[in-house]
């Protein structure tokens, strides 16, 4: 076979796997799901297996269930206690006059105004930061977002459950046996690749577990800090602080642009609940009050909690990060940067493994042998 045909065979191949797929895109996210819960539960099963009481230990099944129901717990606990505070929020902020918003911020904003109009003549007089600020208040509360997705809530509910039975069923079978998700693999994979292909699978479930586990724990502790923050300078009720908080977190995952989104998003609703309810909060002051909280936050994670929990985990140069994330957020948006790093480690330790002749991936993967 002339290395023509080869290549014809190997991008077919490839075509025929992203046709696949992209076809079964709501299964394979469910499985991609609880990949990463088996990856979070592993320390949890490894522990639990460690134990033994005289002649007792507990085996993968039960260890699995264990595993399993502590992140149930977890999930719905969380669940349980965020959804009313969301539904408060959103009741509250729907209430907000933001035309009575928009008069109060003009008088603070109106030197900023005169100063946008001076830099760019040739704008719109009628376009002013308040009037962009409440458009885009009103386009949000204005709840079209949900619309879609809840147009059919028999289908919706179907999907649901199907969906997380379809996680829960998997997830326990790959904590059972960890080298579940590596024999689906090696399934594909031809016979002489497969010691590549084992070594490769390896290292990824070793990068991905520091990986999830670390932004889990940092998740969690930019949760506290931010709650924090947020109630006792920032001044904000608790329940708009624990979600603004957590939706930092969450954030938080996205380096470099996550934390900048968080920060403004956190800092807009922040204003919109303290000044347009009143309106005698200084607005220059809230603002750096808000921002302050975000910044140290965000400072304290890059110094003391990323060194610490999974800085080097997928060990790669954080000029490559940010520009995979920004290539990822243009191919696919939040959902794309939110995978951008795990994809991109995946795609690394696998042309280390295949393609380390090449100077690119050498170049690209060097830093993997540190």
């Amino acid at each position: 076979m002339n290395k023509l045909a080869k290549y014809i065979i190997i991008i077919a191949g490839c075509a025929a796997v992203l046709f696949v797929a992209w076809y079964f895109g709501s299964v394979l996210a469910d499985i991609l799901i609880a990949a990463i819960l088996s990856l979070i539960g592993k320390p949890v099963m490894k522990l639990l297996t460690s134990i033994r009481v005289g002649k007792f230990r507990i085996g993968n099944s039960l260890a699995a269930v264990m595993t399993l129901s502590m992140i149930a717990s977890v999930l719905v606990s969380f669940f349980i206690f965020i959804t009313p505070l969301v539904g408060k929020i959103l009741t509250e902020m729907g209430g907000v006059d933001l035309e009575a918003l928009r008069v109060k911020l003009a008088i603070p904003l109106m030197k900023y105004n005169l100063l946008v109009h001076e830099m760019f003549p040739s704008l719109d007089p009628s376009i002013t930061i308040e009037s962009l600020i409440t458009s885009q208040l009103k386009e949000f509360f204005s709840f079209n977002m949900f619309t879609d997705t809840f147009n059919s809530i028999t289908s919706f509910l179907v999907h649901f459950v199907v969906s997380t039975f379809t996680i829960v069923f998997v997830t326990f079978f790959f904590l059972k046996d960890t080298n579940m998700f590596s024999k689906m693999v090696l399934i594909f994979v031809p016979v002489k690749y497969e010691e590549n292909t084992k070594r490769a699978l390896n290292s990824i479930n070793d990068l991905l577990v520091r990986y999830f586990t670390g932004i889990s724990i940092e998740t969690v502790l930019i949760t506290v800090l931010n709650t924090i923050g947020l109630c006792w300078i920032g001044g904000l009720s608790f329940q708009l602080a624990v979600v603004l908080a957590f939706l930092s977190g969450i954030l938080n995952v996205i380096p470099y642009i996550g934390p900048v989104f968080a920060g403004a998003v956190g800092t807009l609703l922040g204003v919109v609940s303290l000044y347009g309810a009143s309106g005698e909060t200084v607005l220059g002051l809230l603002i750096v009050k808000l921002v302050a909280v975000f910044v140290v936050t965000h400072i304290i994670d890059v110094f003391i909690f990323q060194p610490y929990i999974y800085s080097n985990s997928v060990k790669a140069h954080p000029l490559e990060i940010f520009l995979v994330i920004l290539l990822a957020g243009n191919i696919a948006g939040i959902l794309g940067m939110l995978v951008a790093i795990p994809a991109y480690t995946v795609l690394r330790v696998f042309a280390k493994e295949f393609f380390s002749n090449f100077k690119l991936v050498q170049r690209l993967t060097d830093r993997m042998e540190e």
